[in-house]
């Protein structure tokens, strides 16, 4: 096929940390209709562009081509086709198609890239991010060493003094502070990335009565999130939880039941960091 244009120059060796780079020729037909508004007297008319596309995959992180952690990031190169290789361009197209179709393929390739949707997740990221692998429950942990936590508004138990919240907090910061975690008030947190809270629920039911005397402890640890399907949509999501209750420790144990929880977490943490 002929063509007037020039091949692209390699470009330099860009400055950033990779694996191992990819380098993809593509080449594809643009359909660009116009958008003015149409009179009576108007008609609909379409401008065909053709364009040769460079496209370098660069990949970084950990267990890379395929691993959880492996970022991939894509830039183009374009040239234009000039006009009067146009025709040719039709039937090369045509033939794509031909094959494709006996294959049982579709004529669009599922990796080409959406260049025109200029407010999609892969054109704001340099990555798609519904096409990363989905990570192991506790990747969302990694990373993670400090958060926001309030303890000291907990209900007391039975018998138990008003200070129960004020010293389950200094004793679970100090676990966490052993554990090189820090440990700030939850409004500090929005400062922190992700904006983690860990949110302690204590409850118990029967008074006095130790007979009927029951009680639950429920941890959630929070942190924003970007949907994968709609990047601009964060919000606060649970994404570790733990739960107890008095079948697993006695009445007048609840204080431990609690810390049970920083135990939890930092046997969690450490597992992915």
């Amino acid at each position: 096929m002929k063509s007037d244009s020039q091949t692209p120059a390699p470009r330099p060796p860009r400055a950033r940390a990779s694996l191992w780079g990819l380098g993809l020729v593509l080449i594809t037909g643009l359909l660009l209709p116009s958008h003015g508004p149409l009179g009576a007297q108007e008609r609909r008319t379409s401008i065909d562009r053709f364009w040769i596309l460079w496209e370098r995959t660069d990949v970084s992180g950990e267990n890379c081509p395929n691993g959880p952690r492996c970022i991939r990031t894509s830039n183009y190169t374009s040239r234009l086709f000039s006009p009067e290789n146009r025709q040719q361009i039709y039937r090369l197209f045509g033939m794509l198609d031909g094959n494709a179709l006996g294959k049982g393929q579709l004529a669009e390739h599922p990796d080409a890239p959406r260049i025109c949707q200029h407010n999609a997740a892969e054109v704001a990221l340099g990555f798609n991010p519904e096409r990363l692998a989905r990570g192991e429950k506790l990747d969302v942990l990694h990373g993670l060493r400090a958060f926001g936590m309030d303890l000291r508004n907990l209900k007391p138990p039975p018998g138990s003094s008003d200070t129960f919240g004020t010293t389950l907090q200094a004793e679970m910061t100090a676990l966490f502070q052993q554990a090189g975690i820090r440990i700030v008030h939850p409004r500090e947190a929005r400062d922190l990335p992700g904006e983690p809270v860990l949110k302690v629920f204590f409850s118990h039911t029967g008074g006095n009565d130790r007979c009927d005397y029951s009680f639950s402890v429920f941890a959630s640890l929070t942190q924003t999130v970007l949907l994968s399907r709609d990047i601009r949509v964060k919000v606060d999501a649970g994404v570790w939880s733990y739960s107890t209750n008095s079948t697993s420790f006695a009445a007048g144990d609840e204080a431990a039941a609690i810390r049970s929880v920083a135990a939890a977490l930092i046997t969690d943490i450490n597992r992915v960091n």
